[in-house]
């Protein structure tokens, strides 16, 4: 039976019940709980995922504007779109934590094994993952722990609330911000996952243009911006064709636009398809309008 003055001390949070494990909640930069096997980052703003390694990024609940009136039919209608938050890799995944996982290499499109030669340029630790199958992606997922972005929030990691066309904003990409099929490197191969400084998204995420497709969750649907629901869309019917987002180094600029739906049969990989990967956060979890203010 507690005494008086120890009745006091817990009724009033000084102290917790008797045999009880004090918790520590962790919170990240934005004040929202972090998901076990996160970490801060040394740099404000990044987090570490201690299975691979990788820095992700944190992108706040909210609505943002998903679609675009300048560019193919399947991007309309343009609607307000709400979205839990999540956090999203900084980088794509590269050879180097494809390694770390024991997966076998990818196989090739006509489903024998990669020869050595290929990718020609080698399988460089920053590197992104090429040959990736939509199964690949999801087989990495499944041993790191999180998943494949939807399609919507995919969009919203590159555009940010404001509706921009490109990552970086409205301006055509320059050499600086982006790998397309004219850049220097892009003649060759892919580049480092930290190249493009000046092509950084809203919420800081490298090569969200160019360099990789990345696929998506998403089954592709022409039609699916006109019927998906206004809160975490994303089309889980099978579907033999996966969205692919973000243009790669063998393409034109017009197809770095960061609206732009780009499709491909989950069975292939190309030498230009990789990923990246997002981590959800329950909706119990999430950050007060006041925290994020304060942040």
């Amino acid at each position: 039976m507690f005494k008086p003055a120890l009745l006091l001390l817990v009724m009033f949070g000084c102290v917790g019940p008797v045999g009880a494990a004090a918790e520590t909640v962790r919170t990240g930069w934005h004040a929202e709980v972090m998901p076990g096997g996160l970490e801060r980052g040394k740099v404000d703003g990044e987090y570490l995922w201690t299975k691979d390694g990788s820095v992700m990024v944190y992108v706040r609940p909210g609505l943002f504007p998903m679609g675009s009136e300048k560019g193919d039919p399947d991007e309309l209608p343009v609607r307000e779109v709400h979205l839990d938050g999540y956090y999203i890799d900084k980088y794509e995944v590269t050879w180097r934590q494809w390694r770390l996982s024991g997966l076998p290499l990818p196989k090739d499109i006509d489903g024998g094994p990669i020869p050595d030669h290929k990718p020609v340029w080698g399988r460089g630790d920053k590197l992104p993952v090429t040959y990736m199958k939509w199964h690949d992606a999801k087989a990495y997922a499944a041993w790191v722990g999180k998943r494949l972005p939807s399609e919507a929030e995919w969009e919203k990691a590159a555009r940010g609330t404001d509706g921009r066309e490109f990552p970086w904003g409205n301006e055509p990409p320059t050499f600086e911000h982006a790998v397309w099929k004219d850049h220097p490197i892009g003649k060759e191969s892919p580049a480092p996952v930290d190249c493009c400084d000046a092509g950084v998204s809203p919420y800081g995420v490298y090569n969200m243009a160019g360099n990789a497709f990345e696929w998506c969750e998403d089954g592709y649907d022409s039609k699916y911006y006109a019927k998906g629901p206004d809160t975490n869309p994303v089309n889980l019917e099978a579907r033999r064709r996966k969205v692919l987002r973000g243009g790669a180094f063998v393409l034109d600029t017009v197809d770095l636009r960061a609206p732009l739906r780009y499709r491909q049969y989950a069975i292939e990989g190309q030498d230009y398809v990789g990923f990246r990967l997002v981590l959800s956060q329950s909706s119990s979890e999430q950050p007060t309008s006041q925290q994020l203010e304060e942040r």
